[in-house]
């Protein structure tokens, strides 16, 4: 179990809200959990004068926002800033601190395709899709990556097709699935590519796959029954439900109440959208 920790510092009234992963926090101990557990993607830029003015008008904590305009002014780099932050209430203990700034020196010694992967994973993990491509695409601009190891191509392309999946682009999907499946030859690559195929409604597609890729008798019963299950559940799940639900309000007439389902479904959707792109 972990530690249950109470806050020391004043809550705010109105969150900060950060941006990159549409997190609100309302403490200094949450910007402390916050930091820790998005350490990979945090950048000096997230901590603006706007962080710091609500350091000072929300949190009342004026030092700690004074010390940290100075080291943003000063151009002092995200280790200080960091420090200052974790220093600034009870919630890590200084070895853990410690640990955290031996995190922050191993990611300063990652090549820099290596950085922007660990950056679009956790944009991959905070359902923010299209900022997830964008990073990925930005591994493959450095010389760097030609160095790495087919498994980091592989992990990159299999990231790469689960995003596309969850915009559901699936031909993007299963070109990228089946890429990293060429780098990385794992079964969960290979068959997340099929099952894309399948949606794309590319059968020739599909057929062709089995083939290049020799996909046996076995494991093609295998998935089959694995697709054909999660199929299944995917007709249960809380969106679908709501469009069978939709479907039944226009069959029986109630033409004003289907409209302003409609209206609101697709406006959730694009606000949903909205937040990936921002």
């Amino acid at each position: 179990m972990g530690k249950l920790i109470q806050c020391s510092s004043p809550l705010a009234l109105t969150p900060y809200h950060f941006r990159l992963t549409d997190t609100n926090v309302y403490s200094m101990e949450e910007v402390c959990y916050y930091i820790w557990h998005n350490i990979y993607m945090i950048q000096e830029e997230v901590f603006d004068r706007e962080f710091v003015m609500w350091i000072e008008k929300e949190l009342h904590m004026e030092e700690t926002s004074h010390k940290l305009a100075c080291l943003i002014q000063d151009h002092k780099n995200l280790r200080d800033i960091v420090v200052t932050i974790c220093c600034s209430c009870d919630y890590y203990d200084e070895e853990e601190i410690n640990a955290l700034i031996r995190l922050m020196d191993e990611i300063e010694q990652m090549p820099a395709y290596a950085r922007k992967k660990h950056k679009g994973d956790t944009y991959l993990a905070c359902h923010s899709y299209e900022k997830a491509l964008e990073e990925y695409e930005k591994v493959f601009e450095s010389d760097e990556v030609l160095h790495a190891e087919k498994e980091a191509y592989g992990s990159i392309f299999h990231n790469m097709g689960v995003a596309y999946s969850n915009l559901a682009e699936f031909r993007k999907a299963a070109e990228y699935f089946l890429k990293a499946y060429e780098q990385n030859k794992k079964d969960a690559s290979l068959s997340q590519g099929l099952f894309a195929l399948r949606l794309s409604k590319d059968v020739e597609g599909y057929k062709k796959a089995l083939v290049d890729f020799d996909v046996s008798p076995e494991k093609q019963l295998q998935w089959e029954k694995e697709y054909t299950q999660v199929i299944s559940q995917s007709s249960q799940c809380r969106e679908a439900l709501k469009i069978e639900k939709l479907r039944n309000v226009m069959k029986s007439g109630n033409v004003a109440e289907y409209y302003d389902k409609v209206h609101k479904y697709v406006l959730d959707w694009k606000n949903e959208y909205r937040k990936q792109i921002v």
